[in-house]
C-alpha cells in the first residue's frame, strides 16, 4: 500500500467516472444537499476528498488501493465500499489502527460514503480521522479531513443529525486554528460560515420537532 499526497490539488471537473467532490455540483456525488454553499462564500481549499479524487483520476493509487479506485471509476461504488471495508480491517490488524496507510484507507472509505450519498457516515468518518491525524501530530492531514467532514456535513438533510455533528466539527476546527498548521493561516471566513450555520440548524431542528 502507498500513502497519498496531501498537497492542495483540485479534482479535474467533467471527467467521466470520476466524481467532483467538496461542494461542486455533480451527478456522481450526494444528491441531497440541505444547505448548499452560497455563491458569495469563499471557495474552500482542497479537502481530502479533493486530493483523493485527483489521485483516483491520475491512477496513482497502487497495491490494494488500486482495485478500490478502479471500482470507483467504474461507478461500482458498492463494490468499492466492500473492498475498502475489508482492506482496512486487514491492514489495521497487520499495521495497527494509526498506521498512515490504514488512515488512508479510512479516508477512502469516507470518500466512498460521500459519493454514495451516505453523508452522515462520511462526516463521522472524516471527523474521526481528523482527530487521529491531530493526535499523530499531522495538522495538514487533520485539516484536510476537517474540510472533507465540512463538505459532507453541509449535505446532511436532517437538522437533528447535522446539529451535533456541526458542534463536533466546529470544536475541532477551532482547536486546529489555535495550533501550528494550515488551519491557523487559512481563510477564517470558512470556519465563521460553519459557526453561523449552527443557529440555523438549531432553529430548523426545533421547527421539525414541533411539526412532528
Amino acid at each position: 500500500m502507498s500513502g497519498l499526497s496531501l498537497a492542495k490539488k483540485r479534482a479535474v471537473p467533467g471527467q467521466t467516472g470520476v466524481p467532483v467532490p467538496a461542494g461542486r455540483q455533480t451527478t456522481a456525488g450526494p444528491q441531497t444537499s440541505a444547505e448548499p454553499i452560497q455563491q458569495t462564500e469563499a471557495v474552500p481549499p482542497a479537502s481530502r476528498f479533493d486530493t483523493l479524487a485527483e489521485d483516483i483520476l491520475s491512477g496513482s493509487l497502487t497495491g490494494p488501493l488500486a482495485p478500490i479506485a478502479e471500482a470507483i471509476c467504474g461507478g461500482r461504488t458498492t463494490e468499492a465500499a466492500s473492498l475498502a471495508s475489508q482492506t482496512v480491517v486487514l491492514a489495521a490488524r497487520a499495521l495497527g489502527p494509526r498506521h498512515p496507510e490504514v488512515l488512508t484507507l479510512g479516508e477512502l472509505s469516507a470518500y466512498i460514503a460521500y459519493l454514495t450519498g451516505d453523508v452522515r457516515h462520511a462526516c463521522e468518518l472524516s471527523l474521526n480521522l481528523a482527530y487521529r491525524h491531530r493526535e499523530s501530530a499531522d495538522p495538514t492531514a487533520a485539516y484536510a479531513n476537517v474540510l472533507s467532514a465540512a463538505a459532507a456535513w453541509r449535505a446532511i438533510p436532517d437538522p437533528g443529525v447535522a446539529l451535533p455533528l456541526g458542534h463536533t466539527l466546529t470544536t475541532l476546527w477551532t482547536l486546529l486554528t489555535t495550533e501550528p498548521g494550515p488551519a491557523s493561516t487559512d481563510d477564517p471566513h470558512l470556519l465563521e460560515s460553519a459557526h453561523a450555520r449552527l443557529p440555523r440548524l438549531a432553529a430548523r431542528a426545533r421547527a421539525h420537532g414541533a411539526s412532528g
